[in-house]
Protein backbone atom coordinates (compact mmCIF):
# COMPACT_ATOMS: atom_id res chain seq x y z
CA UNK A 1 0.00 0.00 0.00
CA UNK A 2 2.82 1.72 -0.41
CA UNK A 3 0.40 4.74 -1.32
CA UNK A 4 -0.07 5.74 -0.32
CA UNK A 5 -1.09 3.74 1.57
CA UNK A 6 -2.90 6.32 1.08
CA UNK A 7 -5.48 7.93 2.11
CA UNK A 8 -6.14 10.13 5.09
CA UNK A 9 -9.44 11.96 5.71
CA UNK A 10 -10.23 15.47 4.69
CA UNK A 11 -13.78 16.71 5.53
CA UNK A 12 -17.15 17.17 3.20
CA UNK A 13 -18.62 18.30 6.15
CA UNK A 14 -22.45 18.65 5.07
CA UNK A 15 -23.94 19.83 8.47
CA UNK A 16 -26.29 22.72 7.45
CA UNK A 17 -29.77 19.96 7.14
CA UNK A 18 -33.06 21.20 8.43
CA UNK A 19 -33.25 19.25 11.77
CA UNK A 20 -36.45 17.17 10.45
CA UNK A 21 -34.45 15.32 7.62
CA UNK A 22 -31.97 14.19 10.10
CA UNK A 23 -32.21 12.80 13.23
CA UNK A 24 -29.35 13.87 15.99
CA UNK A 25 -27.64 10.16 15.95
CA UNK A 26 -27.60 10.28 12.58
CA UNK A 27 -24.50 10.50 10.21
CA UNK A 28 -24.33 14.25 8.95
CA UNK A 29 -20.43 15.04 8.30
CA UNK A 30 -18.72 13.05 5.56
CA UNK A 31 -15.41 12.82 6.22
CA UNK A 32 -13.24 11.24 2.86
CA UNK A 33 -10.99 8.55 3.62
CA UNK A 34 -7.99 10.45 1.12
CA UNK A 35 -5.16 7.99 2.70
CA UNK A 36 -7.39 5.07 1.32
CA UNK A 37 -7.68 6.60 -1.97
CA UNK A 38 -4.77 7.46 -2.93
CA UNK A 39 -3.38 4.07 -1.67
CA UNK A 40 -5.52 1.93 -4.08
CA UNK A 41 -3.05 4.48 -6.53
CA UNK A 42 -4.96 4.27 -9.79
CA UNK A 43 -8.98 3.00 -9.17
CA UNK A 44 -12.55 3.86 -8.40
CA UNK A 45 -14.80 2.89 -5.42
CA UNK A 46 -18.39 4.01 -4.11
CA UNK A 47 -19.32 4.34 -0.53
CA UNK A 48 -22.46 5.66 0.72
CA UNK A 49 -23.30 8.19 -1.95
CA UNK A 50 -19.27 9.46 -2.60
CA UNK A 51 -18.15 8.39 -5.62
CA UNK A 52 -14.06 8.25 -5.63
CA UNK A 53 -11.74 8.10 -8.88
CA UNK A 54 -8.30 8.49 -8.03
CA UNK A 55 -5.61 8.47 -10.87
CA UNK A 56 -1.95 7.81 -10.01
CA UNK A 57 1.23 7.97 -12.02
CA UNK A 58 4.17 6.00 -9.47
CA UNK A 59 7.12 8.70 -10.63
CA UNK A 60 10.74 7.06 -9.22
CA UNK A 61 14.53 6.52 -9.65
CA UNK A 62 16.51 4.04 -8.54
CA UNK A 63 20.44 4.54 -6.97
CA UNK A 64 21.66 1.66 -7.49
CA UNK A 65 24.82 0.08 -4.95
CA UNK A 66 25.01 3.02 -2.98
CA UNK A 67 27.25 2.93 -0.54
CA UNK A 68 29.24 0.82 -2.89
CA UNK A 69 26.89 -2.02 -1.83
CA UNK A 70 26.13 -4.67 -4.36
CA UNK A 71 23.13 -5.56 -2.34
CA UNK A 72 21.74 -2.17 -1.22
CA UNK A 73 19.92 0.31 -3.67
CA UNK A 74 18.11 3.34 -2.79
CA UNK A 75 14.62 4.06 -4.66
CA UNK A 76 13.27 7.67 -4.52
CA UNK A 77 9.82 8.12 -5.26
CA UNK A 78 7.22 10.87 -5.76
CA UNK A 79 3.67 9.37 -6.80
CA UNK A 80 1.48 11.83 -8.12
CA UNK A 81 -2.01 11.51 -7.67
CA UNK A 82 -5.19 13.18 -8.87
CA UNK A 83 -8.55 12.46 -6.73
CA UNK A 84 -12.08 13.23 -8.17
CA UNK A 85 -15.00 13.06 -5.46
CA UNK A 86 -18.38 13.11 -6.40
CA UNK A 87 -21.19 12.84 -3.35
CA UNK A 88 -24.63 12.47 -4.20
CA UNK A 89 -27.84 12.53 -2.01
CA UNK A 90 -31.75 12.78 -2.80
CA UNK A 91 -34.04 13.62 0.09
CA UNK A 92 -37.41 11.65 -0.11
CA UNK A 93 -39.14 15.44 -0.55
CA UNK A 94 -36.50 15.37 -3.65
CA UNK A 95 -34.22 17.98 -2.61
CA UNK A 96 -30.94 17.12 -3.77
CA UNK A 97 -27.41 17.71 -2.50
CA UNK A 98 -24.29 17.41 -4.65
CA UNK A 99 -20.41 17.84 -3.68
CA UNK A 100 -18.07 17.85 -6.51
CA UNK A 101 -14.30 18.24 -5.04
CA UNK A 102 -11.10 17.51 -7.32
CA UNK A 103 -7.73 16.97 -5.30
CA UNK A 104 -3.93 16.94 -6.03
CA UNK A 105 -1.88 14.60 -4.21
CA UNK A 106 1.91 14.69 -3.84
CA UNK A 107 3.79 12.30 -2.06
CA UNK A 108 7.29 11.90 -2.03
CA UNK A 109 9.57 9.20 -0.51
CA UNK A 110 12.50 7.16 0.32
CA UNK A 111 12.80 3.27 0.05
CA UNK A 112 16.16 1.44 0.53
CA UNK A 113 16.19 -2.06 -0.86
CA UNK A 114 18.37 -4.60 0.88
CA UNK A 115 19.03 -8.32 -0.76
CA UNK A 116 19.46 -10.09 2.25
CA UNK A 117 20.12 -13.32 0.78
CA UNK A 118 19.82 -14.25 -2.75
CA UNK A 119 16.12 -13.60 -4.48
CA UNK A 120 15.25 -12.20 -0.85
CA UNK A 121 14.00 -8.75 -0.24
CA UNK A 122 13.97 -6.24 2.55
CA UNK A 123 12.10 -2.68 2.00
CA UNK A 124 11.89 -0.34 4.73
CA UNK A 125 10.28 3.21 3.55
CA UNK A 126 8.55 6.15 4.62
CA UNK A 127 6.67 8.99 2.52
CA UNK A 128 5.43 12.55 3.13
CA UNK A 129 3.75 14.91 1.32
CA UNK A 130 -0.15 16.91 0.91
CA UNK A 131 -2.97 17.14 -0.44
CA UNK A 132 -5.02 20.35 -2.13
CA UNK A 133 -8.37 21.13 -3.22
CA UNK A 134 -7.99 22.47 -6.76
CA UNK A 135 -12.22 22.03 -7.75
CA UNK A 136 -14.73 23.09 -5.64
CA UNK A 137 -18.76 22.73 -6.45
CA UNK A 138 -21.71 22.68 -4.21
CA UNK A 139 -25.06 22.89 -4.46
CA UNK A 140 -27.25 23.87 -3.16
CA UNK A 141 -24.84 27.00 -1.84
CA UNK A 142 -24.00 27.19 1.40
CA UNK A 143 -23.34 23.78 2.17
CA UNK A 144 -20.50 23.46 4.63
CA UNK A 145 -17.33 22.41 2.46
CA UNK A 146 -13.93 21.66 4.06
CA UNK A 147 -11.11 22.54 1.75
CA UNK A 148 -8.27 22.39 3.68
CA UNK A 149 -4.68 21.69 2.72
CA UNK A 150 -3.85 18.19 3.84
CA UNK A 151 -0.79 16.36 5.48
CA UNK A 152 -0.31 12.63 4.46
CA UNK A 153 1.88 9.82 5.56
CA UNK A 154 2.98 6.34 5.18
CA UNK A 155 5.86 4.18 6.32
CA UNK A 156 6.94 0.53 6.98
CA UNK A 157 9.23 -2.30 5.77
CA UNK A 158 8.43 -4.69 2.49
CA UNK A 159 9.84 -7.98 2.10
CA UNK A 160 10.00 -9.60 -1.57
CA UNK A 161 10.84 -13.36 -1.91
CA UNK A 162 11.34 -14.68 -5.68
CA UNK A 163 11.40 -18.25 -6.73
CA UNK A 164 12.40 -19.05 -10.29
CA UNK A 165 11.40 -22.53 -11.44
CA UNK A 166 11.61 -23.13 -15.54
CA UNK A 167 10.02 -20.23 -16.96
CA UNK A 168 7.96 -19.24 -14.12
CA UNK A 169 8.88 -16.93 -11.74
CA UNK A 170 7.22 -16.83 -8.26
CA UNK A 171 6.47 -13.64 -5.67
CA UNK A 172 5.96 -13.79 -1.91
CA UNK A 173 5.24 -10.62 -0.52
CA UNK A 174 4.43 -8.70 3.07
CA UNK A 175 4.57 -5.25 3.96
CA UNK A 176 3.32 -3.92 7.51
CA UNK A 177 2.87 -0.15 7.45
CA UNK A 178 1.30 2.42 9.32
CA UNK A 179 -0.51 6.16 7.45
CA UNK A 180 -2.48 8.31 8.01
CA UNK A 181 -3.42 12.66 7.76
CA UNK A 182 -4.08 15.50 9.17
CA UNK A 183 -5.16 18.78 8.41
CA UNK A 184 -3.23 21.65 8.13
CA UNK A 185 -5.89 23.73 10.46
CA UNK A 186 -5.53 20.18 12.28
CA UNK A 187 -9.32 20.06 12.31
CA UNK A 188 -9.88 16.61 11.62
CA UNK A 189 -6.79 13.74 11.80
CA UNK A 190 -6.80 9.72 11.20
CA UNK A 191 -4.25 6.82 10.57
CA UNK A 192 -4.30 3.08 11.00
CA UNK A 193 -2.11 0.48 9.95
CA UNK A 194 -2.46 -2.23 7.19
CA UNK A 195 -1.03 -5.70 7.07
CA UNK A 196 0.06 -7.05 3.61
CA UNK A 197 -0.13 -10.07 2.27
CA UNK A 198 0.51 -11.23 -1.53
CA UNK A 199 1.01 -13.93 -3.98
CA UNK A 200 2.03 -13.59 -8.00
CA UNK A 201 2.20 -16.09 -10.47
CA UNK A 202 4.36 -14.82 -14.13
CA UNK A 203 5.02 -16.85 -17.28
CA UNK A 204 5.75 -15.88 -20.84
CA UNK A 205 3.35 -16.12 -23.13
CA UNK A 206 5.39 -17.84 -25.92
CA UNK A 207 5.51 -15.82 -28.64
CA UNK A 208 7.24 -12.49 -29.80
CA UNK A 209 6.68 -8.92 -31.11
CA UNK A 210 8.93 -6.97 -32.72
CA UNK A 211 12.16 -9.12 -30.52
CA UNK A 212 10.03 -8.89 -27.18
CA UNK A 213 7.94 -11.88 -25.11
CA UNK A 214 4.67 -10.49 -23.52
CA UNK A 215 4.30 -12.30 -20.29
CA UNK A 216 1.27 -12.86 -18.08
CA UNK A 217 1.19 -12.18 -14.25
CA UNK A 218 -1.70 -12.94 -11.54
CA UNK A 219 -1.62 -12.20 -8.48
CA UNK A 220 -3.37 -11.90 -4.94
CA UNK A 221 -3.62 -9.65 -1.88
CA UNK A 222 -5.05 -10.18 1.64
CA UNK A 223 -4.44 -6.64 2.85
CA UNK A 224 -5.59 -6.49 6.93
CA UNK A 225 -6.49 -3.32 8.62
CA UNK A 226 -4.69 -2.56 11.90
CA UNK A 227 -7.33 -2.38 13.69
CA UNK A 228 -9.79 -1.26 11.14
CA UNK A 229 -10.34 1.94 8.75
CA UNK A 230 -13.73 3.93 8.22
CA UNK A 231 -15.56 5.14 5.45
CA UNK A 232 -18.70 7.67 6.02
CA UNK A 233 -21.91 7.35 4.99
CA UNK A 234 -24.17 9.99 4.91
CA UNK A 235 -27.26 9.52 7.36
CA UNK A 236 -25.54 6.20 8.13
CA UNK A 237 -23.32 4.31 10.52
CA UNK A 238 -19.87 4.36 8.94
CA UNK A 239 -18.80 1.63 6.85
CA UNK A 240 -16.20 -0.28 9.57
CA UNK A 241 -13.31 -1.94 7.33
CA UNK A 242 -10.94 -4.67 8.38
CA UNK A 243 -10.17 -7.04 5.45
CA UNK A 244 -10.06 -6.59 2.17
CA UNK A 245 -8.57 -9.02 -1.04
CA UNK A 246 -7.79 -8.56 -4.52
CA UNK A 247 -7.37 -10.61 -7.33
CA UNK A 248 -5.55 -9.00 -10.34
CA UNK A 249 -3.42 -9.15 -13.36
CA UNK A 250 -0.84 -7.92 -15.20
CA UNK A 251 1.08 -7.63 -19.11
CA UNK A 252 4.64 -7.00 -19.95
CA UNK A 253 7.47 -8.55 -21.06
CA UNK A 254 9.78 -11.35 -20.17
CA UNK A 255 12.90 -9.53 -21.51
CA UNK A 256 14.33 -6.46 -20.90
CA UNK A 257 12.43 -3.04 -22.51
CA UNK A 258 12.83 0.30 -21.29
CA UNK A 259 10.03 2.70 -22.34
CA UNK A 260 11.27 6.21 -22.32
CA UNK A 261 12.33 6.38 -19.21
CA UNK A 262 10.63 3.83 -17.19
CA UNK A 263 12.33 -0.38 -17.58
CA UNK A 264 10.35 -2.96 -17.78
CA UNK A 265 6.60 -1.35 -17.84
CA UNK A 266 4.13 -3.50 -16.38
CA UNK A 267 -0.14 -3.06 -16.39
CA UNK A 268 -2.73 -4.65 -15.25
CA UNK A 269 -6.28 -4.43 -13.69
CA UNK A 270 -7.62 -5.74 -10.30
CA UNK A 271 -10.44 -6.05 -8.28
CA UNK A 272 -10.83 -5.52 -4.50
CA UNK A 273 -13.38 -7.64 -2.30
CA UNK A 274 -14.21 -8.09 1.18
CA UNK A 275 -15.62 -5.07 3.27
CA UNK A 276 -15.35 -2.62 0.56
CA UNK A 277 -15.32 -3.23 -3.07
CA UNK A 278 -12.97 -1.56 -5.68
CA UNK A 279 -11.54 -1.26 -8.90
CA UNK A 280 -7.96 -0.89 -9.90
CA UNK A 281 -5.30 -0.17 -12.64
CA UNK A 282 -2.00 -1.77 -11.48
CA UNK A 283 1.07 -1.02 -12.72
CA UNK A 284 2.39 -4.93 -11.09
CA UNK A 285 2.75 -6.79 -8.48
CA UNK A 286 2.70 -3.79 -5.17
CA UNK A 287 5.70 -5.32 -3.05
Amino acid sequence: MKYLTLVLAGILAIASLDPDRAHAQDNTSVEVNFIYAFELGFGSYKVGGLNVHVYGLPISYTFKEIFGHERLNLVVNAPVFYGRFRFRHKFEDGTKLKVDQDVISVIPGVELQYEVVDNWYLKPFVNMGGAWVVYDKTNPRGLNVDDSSIFLYTFGITSLYEIFWKRFTFKVGNRISWAGNTTINGDSEESYGVLENGFDVKHPLGFTIKGYEPDLSVFFNWYRFLPETKFDRFLRDPLIVKNQYEIAMTVGTANDLDLWVVKNPRIGVGYRFGDLKAFSVNFGFPF
